[in-house]
């Protein structure tokens, strides 16, 4: 061969092998590869890319710089060794691991939408099976008012497949109730499972063509006991003695431990934010489930969406569910600062507050369980990004019936959009609605005949407020005194450019005092009144109506 040949073989090889790697690099091969089981996908492997180019240019002897692994990095932007797992500094956060850092929730606002209450027509008051197109009718108004996160409760087929039972024994994971999505008689004639999905995806493109996000009840811990899983992965169940353990709800409990199990949750994810379009998990009993599958579900999801929005529900563990995750992954993967969760339930801080507008206690528990919110107990743990709320599905009797009834419930809410955290509402709350909620009977949302239709522009307000003021929705909190602890909470919402103070009257009668802390001088004015006080020496002094608030600038 001469040298010639040589020499143009040699390019033709360098050309073919271009050409290979530009194909590769333009194909969608970075995502995993998928094993389709039972109309299901499983995780089975992830091509490595970039360990293909660089055998490549071994090939062609052109190996270089461009052949070292991109470096996932940690939380605070430190890159991570990929062998040795170590934090090295000045590498942004990877493309591999977007849930180093959590979602910013500042400005969000999020609704419970409770669907057992919609099994009504609102316009005419007739009972409807169609569920999600009657739940759909209020979103408009709930855009108008300023939420930015619809939070259902679950919506896949559980109890008789109709309203009525409770939600969280899921009979299949890959299917939506059918009581939910329009037939009224599921046990005859309970459609076709696309019409049944194409129903609950109507409902999330509603919700987004409104600028709303859809998050949805991950209940991932159990599943009710005839759920398909029994009889096609019998493994997938945690057992002792032979039998399915059950939890304290008697729903089966699933293994964890078992690496198929939490592959399966992971895809049943992924298929619902592809087929309709989920934007998060409100996860069920957080800690039911290790954490170290909850930071593989955030962060593959993370990948596809990047404001996957991940709440645990839980009121225990709250510093190691709230905190980074370091670790092996649900596949094996190594994680180095992974957050598993956005945000958490705030229960020991709502309980707080219920009992305080229910006269059980007085105000400055409110600060207690602000400090420590697991149960009160154990070391501060202020930077938690906890819900703030005073109602939910959970919770008997409804907020505005508790003692000091909705004007009570609207100072708590005062409080709770003010606030650190993320502010919550619990749907009906807005019209003052007293209707508790049921697993046993069909409860409905009194939309057309509303207790106090004022607290929806009560609501916006504060919302509009909030979302305006960078003091609120992502400022320090610095706790005040006041002459009356037992009556008054008072707080600081501030940054470099803006100070906001917040007093609020929590109980029946009015108060004249004075509130003392920490830059607390100079004009004070009321941002919803722009009535004018005067702050001297650490010290305001005011009079507030029972049940009543100032949120004030400080200049």
């Amino acid at each position: 061969m001469s040298r010639l040949t040589k020499i143009l073989l040699i390019s033709g090889i360098i050309i073919l092998a271009s050409l290979i790697i530009r194909q590769v690099f333009s194909s969608s091969f970075d995502a995993p590869v998928y094993a389709v089981f039972q109309n299901k996908v499983s995780l089975s492997r992830t091509l490595d890319i970039s360990g293909l180019k660089c055998k490549l240019l071994n090939v062609i002897g052109k190996v270089g710089d461009k052949c070292q692994s991109p470096r996932p990095t940690t939380g605070n932007g430190s890159s991570v060794d990929s062998v040795n797992n170590e934090p090295t500094q000045g590498y942004p956060v990877s493309n591999s691991f977007p849930a180093q850092r959590k979602v910013n929730t500042g400005n969000l606002v999020i609704y419970q939408v409770w669907l057992n209450y919609y099994a009504q027509n609102s316009q005419n008051q007739q009972p409807s099976s169609n569920v999600f197109v009657n739940a759909a009718n209020h979103l408009p108004k709930l855009a108008d008012m300023g939420i930015t996160t619809i939070q259902l409760s679950p919506v896949h087929p559980f109890g008789r497949l109709t309203t009525i039972g409770s939600p969280y024994g899921i009979k299949d994971f890959y299917d939506v109730n059918p009581g939910y999505a329009g037939f009224t008689n599921p046990k005859d004639d309970a459609g076709t499972r696309d019409a049944r999905i194409s129903a609950l995806k109507n409902y999330i493109d509603t919700a987004h063509g409104l600028g709303l996000q859809v998050i949805m009840d991950c209940v991932y811990h159990s599943t009710d006991p005839n759920n398909v899983l029994v009889n096609s992965h019998p493994d997938f169940y945690l057992r002792k003695g032979g039998q399915i353990v059950k939890n304290r709800y008697g729903f089966s409990v699933l293994d964890y431990s078992n690496p198929q199990v939490q592959n399966y949750m992971m895809e049943m994810t992924k298929y619902w934010a592809k087929t309709v379009g989920i934007d998060g998990c409100r996860s069920d009993v957080a800690i039911d489930v290790p954490l170290s599958f909850w930071a593989s579900l955030n962060n593959e999801l993370k990948k596809m969406k990047p404001a996957w929005l991940m709440v645990a529900e839980t009121s225990s563990k709250l510093e190691e569910y709230g905190s980074p995750y370091t670790g092996a992954g649900s596949n094996g993967e190594k994680y180095q600062s992974v957050y598993g969760f956005d945000a958490l339930y705030g229960v020991t801080y709502m309980q707080a507050l219920r009992a305080v507008i229910n006269n059980r206690r007085e105000a400055n528990v409110i600060q207690l369980a602000w400090e420590r919110p697991e149960q009160g107990k154990g070391k501060p743990l202020p930077d938690l990004n906890l819900y703030r709320a005073i109602d939910n599905h959970d919770q008997h009797p409804r907020a505005a019936a508790l003692s000091g009834r909705n004007k009570a419930m609207l100072a708590a809410m005062a409080i709770n959009f003010t606030l650190d955290g993320l502010p919550f509402i619990f749907n009906g709350q807005e019209i003052g609605d007293l209707n508790p909620t049921s697993i046993a009977n069909q409860r409905y949302i009194s939309w057309s005949r509303p207790p106090h239709p004022e607290n929806t522009s009560i609501y916006k307000q504060l919302i509009s407020l909030r979302k305006s003021h960078p003091a609120l929705n992502s400022g320090t909190t610095i706790w005040y005194s006041s002459n009356n602890p037992s009556q008054v909470i008072s707080y600081l919402r501030s940054t470099d450019k803006e100070k906001i103070i917040v007093v609020v009257n929590l109980s029946e009668t009015s108060w004249s005092g004075t509130v003392m802390g920490d830059k607390l001088l100079g004009t004070v004015t009321d941002l919803l009144s722009s009535r004018f006080y005067t702050a001297q020496k650490g010290s305001l002094s005011l009079t507030l109506e029972p049940y009543s608030y100032l949120i004030a600038s400080v200049k």
